[in-house]
Order: C-alpha cells, then structure tokens, then sequence
C-alpha cells in the first residue's frame, strides 16, 4: 500500500499485518555533470520500490521518496525518519537507494543500496524484466529481516 489517504484507512484498520515501512531515498544534484545521473538513479530507485510495494502489498507501506542533496546530514536525516516511523510501530524500516553513500551507515539500519541502472533507453517489457531480477535479489533480503 502507499503512503495516502484511502491506503492509511486501511493501515489503522490492519495495523498488526502491516509491519514494514519502505522509503526510496533519492538524492537532488543540480550539477553539470550529476544532474542526469542523480534523474536516472531516481527514476530507477522510485521504479524499484514501486516493484517492491507491489510484490509485498499487504505487508508494506511505501512511503513517498526523501529528497536530499549532498551536502545534507545522513546521519540527522536517518535519525528523524527512524525516530517518526517509530511511532506509527512499523516493526521495519527499509531504505532504498542508488546513493552508495548510505551504505556507509550500517547494515543493521536497513539501507538496501542498488546500483542505478538506467531505464530511461529501454522498452518496457525490457524495464519490467530488470526490475524484476532486482526485486528477486531483494527478497532474501526482506524475508531475513522479517524472519529475526
């Protein structure tokens, strides 16, 4: 389900199947040379967790992406997010990103870093079949983490 207002009725109403918080993190870079890079990294990463949210519906709630430039603190910006989705009792919290940078903080902090690739020159039978093979790379990932 997505973070909205018929999707969150159904969120209080389902509070105890519905653990999982999902955030793409998308990072802004006007620059020259990474503002086409940063575009396609974030047109991947929204496409990946959009895969996501569709595989686990039900057990997920795919909140809308958090911009953030480079010069921002990871660190502060991870602590808010945790601290918030805390309060809803979303048992797990997953981070998605093409921004290796957030690899950096550990992974008991559920950052899964996907390296872009780029969908914007394919068709979209060939788009679905790369989501795909990254959501079955995913899986695992998501099935550990719910299994502890």
């Amino acid at each position: 389900m997505h973070w909205n207002g018929k999707d969150s009725t159904v969120y209080q109403a389902q509070k105890e199947f519905i653990d999982t918080a999902v955030i793409p993190l998308i990072q802004i870079d006007g620059s020259d040379e990474g503002f086409q890079f940063a575009a396609s990294a974030a047109d991947f990463t929204l496409s990946l967790a959009n895969v996501i949210e569709n595989q686990f519906k039900g057990r997920i709630v795919l909140f809308p992406s958090f911009s953030y430039t480079k010069s921002q603190d990871k660190q502060s910006v991870f602590k808010d997010w945790q601290e918030e989705l805390n309060k809803a009792s979303f048992k797990h919290i997953f981070y998605v990103t093409s921004d290796r940078e957030w690899s950096t903080m550990g992974e008991e902090q559920n950052i899964i870093w996907i390296p872009s690739v780029p969908l914007d020159s394919m068709d979209q039978k060939m788009r679905n079949s790369v989501l795909e093979d990254q959501l079955r790379q995913l899986i695992p990932i998501f099935a550990k983490k719910w299994a502890n």
